[in-house]
C-alpha cells in the first residue's frame, strides 16, 4: 500500500495537468472561434439552440458550418472542463486555492451555456454579446489560474503575504484588459456604440501596462518579470492592431486577429497576477522585497489614512487655485454663469488633471522631497504609498481627466488640458527643475493654462481675455515661487534645487522679484488702454499691483524672510482677486 499511494497520486498529478492544460487551449479557441463567428455574422444562420435550424447535424454549409463548428467544439470544451474539475477536487487537499478554483470555473461554465442560449435568442444583440465574451474571458481566467496552479502546486496556507505591491499592479492590468475586451466587444456588436469609451479604457490599459513593466524591473521572481512583460508586448500589439483596423477600414481578419489578442493580453497579465500572488510568501520570507526600491511593504494608519495620503499626493492646494483661473475664465467667456453641467465636467476634469500632475511631481522628486523640511512628509518621501501604486493612481487620473473633458466638454479643452498637464510633468518636472535656476519662469506656462481650458470649454476656441489671464498667470509665477524660495532657500540648497536664490543669491533674485513684479503690473494694466478689458478691470488691477509693487519694494530692504513671506501671502491673494475683477468688468461690462 505504501509503495502505490504514491504512484497513484503522481498519476493524478499527471493528468491533472495535462487536461487542465488541454480544457485551457480549448477555452482559448472556443472564444476565438465565437469571435470569428460574431465577426462573419455566421451565429444567425442557427436561429435556435441547442439543435441548429431543428438538427443535431444540420445540412452544413456557408455560415452554418462555422456555428456549427463552434457549437461541437463547445461540446468538446465542456468533457475537457468536467474532467478537469473532478481532478482537480482530487487534488484540493494538496494545491493551495484549488477549491475556489474549481467553484469559479464551475460557476462560470453554467452561467456560459445560459448565456450562449440567451445570445441566439436574442439575435447576437450588444449586450448579450458583451456579457458572452465577458464570461467567456472570465472562464478563460479561471482555467488559466487552474492550470498555473497544477504546474507549481504551492502548498496550502502558504499564499497568505500582501506585502508585494506588484499583486496590485497585476490585478489592475488584468482589470483594465477584461474591461477593454467587454467594451471592445459591445463596440464590435453594436456598429460603433461607446467607441470613445473604449479607447479610453485602452488607454488605461496602456498606462497600467507600462507602470507594470518600469515597477516590475528589478523583481526578484524572473518568472513575474517575464509574464508582465509579455503582457506589456500584447498590449503593444493590441494597440498596433487597433491602428490597422481603423486605418484598412476594419477588414475581417484584422478584427479577428484583434479580439484573438485581447484574450492572449487579458491570459497573460492573469498569469502574472497568479504567479505574483504564489511568489510572493518565499520572497517575502527572504527578505528579498526590503531591498527592491519601489516594491517595498506600505503601512498606513488604516483606511482614513490611505486616503488622506492619496488626498496629498494630488497637492490639492495648488488644484484649488487652477479651478479658480478656470471658473474665473468660464465666467468671462460666458458674460456670465455657464451651464452648471458644464461648469461640473470642466472643473471635475481640470481637478483630475492638476491632481495627476501633482501626483507624478511627487514620483518625480521624491528622492528630493526626503531632504526638505516642507516636503518631507509628503506620502512618497515618506514611504507610505508604493511608487508603483502612484502611477497607476496618477495615470489614471489623467486619463479620467481627459476623456472626462473630450466626452462631456469638448476636444479642444481636453488637449489643452493635456497639453498643460505633459508641459509641467516632462518640461518642468524630470527636465528644468533641475538643471536651471529659471526653472519656473519657463515651467510657470503649465500653471497658466487652466484658464485657456475655462474658455475653451465655453466657447469651443480661445480669445484674447483668456491669453490676458494666461499671461497675468505667467508672469505672477516667477515672484510668487522666488518669494517661497527665499523662506525655504536652504531647503533648495540641501536638495540641490537650482532655485535662484541659492544660485544668485539673496540679493540678485530679491532684485529679480521687483523687475517681475514691474513687467506683471504693466502688462496686467496693458489690458485696459488695448481695450482687452474695461475700466472695472483696470482700477482694480492699478491698487492690486500697486500693494503687489509695495510688498517687493519693501523685501528689497529687509534682511530678516518677514517681507518674503508677506509678499507670497498677498501673490496669492492677488491672482484670486485679478480673477475676481476680469470676470466682473466682463460682466458688468
Amino acid at each position: 500500500m505504501s509503495l502505490r499511494a504514491p504512484a497513484a497520486e503522481s498519476i493524478v498529478a499527471v493528468m491533472f495537468r495535462i487536461f487542465a492544460l488541454l480544457a485551457a487551449v480549448g477555452a482559448l479557441v472556443l472564444a476565438v472561434l465565437g469571435s470569428w463567428v460574431r465577426i462573419n455574422g455566421a451565429g444567425l444562420t442557427c436561429p435556435d439552440w441547442p439543435l441548429c435550424q431543428g438538427a443535431l447535424i444540420p445540412a452544413l454549409g456557408g455560415g452554418v458550418i462555422l456555428e456549427w463548428s463552434h457549437r461541437m467544439v463547445a461540446l468538446l470544451e465542456s468533457l475537457l472542463v468536467a474532467a478537469t474539475l473532478a481532478l482537480a477536487w482530487r487534488e484540493r487537499a494538496r494545491i493551495a486555492l484549488i477549491r475556489p478554483a474549481v467553484g469559479f470555473v464551475a460557476g462560470l461554465f453554467l452561467v456560459q451555456v445560459l448565456l450562449g442560449a440567451a445570445t441566439v435568442r436574442l439575435a447576437n444583440a450588444p449586450l448579450s454579446v458583451a456579457l458572452h465574451w465577458g464570461t467567456a474571458m472570465l472562464f478563460l481566467a479561471g482555467l488559466v489560474g487552474i492550470v498555473v496552479l497544477a504546474l507549481l502546486r504551492p502548498a496550502p496556507g502558504s499564499l497568505t503575504a500582501n506585502g508585494d505591491p506588484t499583486i496590485g499592479l497585476t490585478a489592475a492590468c488584468t482589470l483594465a484588459a477584461f474591461a477593454t475586451m467587454c467594451v471592445g466587444a459591445y463596440v464590435s456588436s453594436s456598429g460603433g456604440l461607446l467607441l470613445p469609451w473604449h479607447r479610453a479604457v485602452a488607454a488605461i490599459l496602456i498606462v497600467c501596462a507600462s507602470a507594470a513593466l518600469v515597477a516590475v524591473r528589478r523583481h526578484p521572481s524572473t518568472r513575474v518579470k517575464l509574464a508582465v512583460a509579455t503582457g506589456f508586448a500584447f498590449v503593444v500589439t493590441q494597440a498596433l492592431l487597433g491602428l490597422a483596423n481603423i486605418a484598412l477600414h476594419l477588414p475581417t481578419p484584422l478584427r479577428e486577429a484583434h479580439a484573438a489578442n485581447a484574450g492572449a493580453t487579458f491570459v497573460a497579465f492573469m498569469v502574472a497576477l497568479v504567479l505574483s500572488v504564489i511568489d510572493a510568501r518565499s520572497l517575502e520570507r527572504r527578505g528579498l522585497f526590503a531591498r527592491v526600491e519601489g516594491l517595498v511593504p506600505v503601512r498606513v494608519a488604516g483606511w482614513r489614512g490611505l486616503l488622506d495620503d492619496y488626498y496629498e499626493l494630488t497637492k490639492p492646494r495648488i488644484i484649488f487655485l487652477l479651478l479658480i483661473t478656470t471658473i474665473a475664465a468660464m465666467l468671462m467667456a460666458a458674460r456670465g454663469l455657464p451651464p452648471l453641467q458644464l461648469v461640473f465636467w470642466t472643473l471635475l476634469g481640470g481637478a483630475l488633471a492638476a491632481g495627476s500632475g501633482g501626483a507624478f511631481n511627487c514620483i518625480i522628486d521624491r528622492d528630493i522631497d526626503r531632504l526638505m523640511r516642507r516636503t518631507m512628509d509628503r506620502p512618497l518621501a515618506a514611504r507610505r504609498i508604493s511608487v508603483p501604486n502612484a502611477l497607476i493612481y496618477a495615470s489614471t487620473l489623467g486619463i479620467a481627466s481627459f476623456a472626462m473633458l473630450y466626452v462631456f466638454v469638448n476636444p479642444l479643452a481636453a488637449w489643452l488640458s493635456l497639453t498643460g498637464n505633459l508641459y509641467y510633468v516632462v518640461v518642468y518636472s524630470l527636465w528644468l527643475k533641475r538643471i536651471t535656476p529659471l526653472n519656473i519662469v519657463i515651467g510657470g506656462a503649465a500653471g497658466a493654462v487652466p484658464p485657456l481650458v475655462g474658455w475653451a470649454a465655453v466657447t469651443g476656441h480661445l480669445g484674447s481675455p483668456a491669453f490676458a489671464l494666461f499671461a497675468v498667470i505667467f508672469l505672477w509665477t516667477p515672484p510668487h515661487f522666488w518669494a517661497l524660495a527665499l523662506m525655504t532657500n536652504t531647503d533648495y540648497d540641501k536638495a540641490g534645487i537650482p532655485m535662484l536664490p541659492n544660485v544668485k543669491g539673496v540679493a540678485h533674485t530679491k532684485r529679480e522679484i521687483v523687475i517681475y513684479s514691474i513687467v506683471l503690473v504693466g502688462v496686467s494694466l496693458a489690458f485696459f488702454p488695448m481695450h482687452v478689458l474695461g475700466p472695472c478691470y483696470g482700477g482694480c488691477a492699478l491698487i492690486l499691483g500697486g500693494i503687489f509693487l509695495w510688498d517687493a519694494w519693501k523685501m528689497t530692504g529687509d534682511p530678516t524672510k518677514r517681507y518674503a513671506r508677506a509678499l507670497f501671502r498677498f501673490s496669492l491673494l492677488y491672482l484670486a482677486l485679478m480673477c475676481v475683477a476680469m470676470v466682473a468688468d466682463r460682466i458688468i461690462l
